[in-house]
This record gives C-alpha cells, structure tokens and sequence, in this order.
C-alpha cells in the first residue's frame, strides 16, 4: 500500500475532527486549556503566540481572554493574502477581533501592532495531524513552517485532540518544523526527547 501524502491525511484528519461531537469537542478544548495552564512554558512565557480558532480547531478564544486577564502579552498570527509575508501582531482585547471574509476572527487592521517574531517565548500552534515525534501537517498554506523559525526563544506547543494522531510518522519535508510538544485532552508529549 501506497503512503499517505500530506494531501490525503490533510483530507482524512480534517474529516476526523470534524465528525467529532461539539459538546465532547468543547470539553476535550478546556481540559487541554488547563494543561496549558499548568505547563512550564506557559508559567515562565510573557510573551506569546497563540492563533484565533475557528471551525473544528481545539478552541483557543477562552484560552486567550484568561491570558489577557492574566496580563499576558498575547501575540496572534495576521493573514492577509494581499500583503506578501508573514506577520504577527499584539492583541490587547478580545474586542479588537472582527469577522473576516470567511467568518474567521481577525484582528482589525485599525488594532495591528506587528511584534518581532524573535521575542515571542511560547507559540501555541493549531493543525490537522500529528505524530508523536513533533510532526504536524497544518492546512497546507506554509505559514506557520515560515513563521515558526524566526521565533529563536519560543517553545512550540501543538494544541490537538487525540483523534489527530497518526500511527505512523508524518511524510515531513525539510522545511517542516516539529512541535516541541503537542497538548491533548489526554496528556502533554513532550517531543523534544522523541526526535
């Protein structure tokens, strides 16, 4: 049997997590919350990179208002297909996020304070599938593989159900970045070790 390419277990894990049930999906999203909460890399970052979830995503939006109360300097990713690159900005309240084209919460242009991805200490990543190594395919668009290797001090966290597991390591490229750690409902795997 063939391998799987990144295209079909894009395809297949994506399906996966969609077919998952809102209210299991909800309680899986706050006990991964609480795991971040607890871990070291979130105690010790002031600084941090975590993206706005949408659709069938490990729920962020109330991981980010915590953080926001607790004084955190939250810094979220910015897509705009206009504009060649890769960007972050400060977000200082949750108010500041509108709807864009899609429905997908997005930082008003008014609100953008980029950030230097080089101060960022902790980046709370999303994705589709993952191995236990660190391996994650994301929804193929290539901007966090860009992103990720201009953040120098940050720890990379993967937040992921583990329905989106693969058995088998991931068809990875060299410009694939792995997870330092990926969070489930279940536990932390640590993957620093693993690689």
């Amino acid at each position: 049997m063939a391998l799987a390419t990144k295209a079909d277990l894009r395809k297949e894990f994506l399906t996966k997590r969609n077919a998952l049930d809102p209210a299991e999906r909800a309680k899986a999203s706050s006990l991964i919350r609480q795991r971040i909460f607890q871990h070291p890399a979130w105690k010790k970052a002031s600084t941090i990179l975590c993206y706005v979830s949408f659709g069938s995503e490990v729920d962020t939006h109330p991981l980010i208002q915590e953080a926001l109360r607790f004084k955190k300097r939250m810094v979220i990713p910015l897509h705009d297909p206009a504009k060649a690159g890769t960007f972050i900005s400060e977000l200082r309240r949750f108010a500041d996020l509108g709807p864009s084209h899609r429905g997908v919460l997005q930082l008003q242009p008014e609100f953008h304070r980029l950030v230097d991805p080089g101060l960022i200490e902790l980046a709370l990543i999303p994705g589709i599938a993952f191995d236990r190594q660190g391996g994650r395919v994301g929804f193929g668009g290539g901007y966090f593989d860009r992103l990720l290797p201009s953040m120098t001090q940050a720890t990379f966290i993967a937040l992921a159900f583990e329905s989106q597991f693969v058995k088998d390591p991931l068809p990875l490229e060299a410009h694939d970045v792995r997870m330092h750690a990926i969070v489930t409902e279940k536990a932390v795997i640590e993957t620093r070790r693993a690689q």
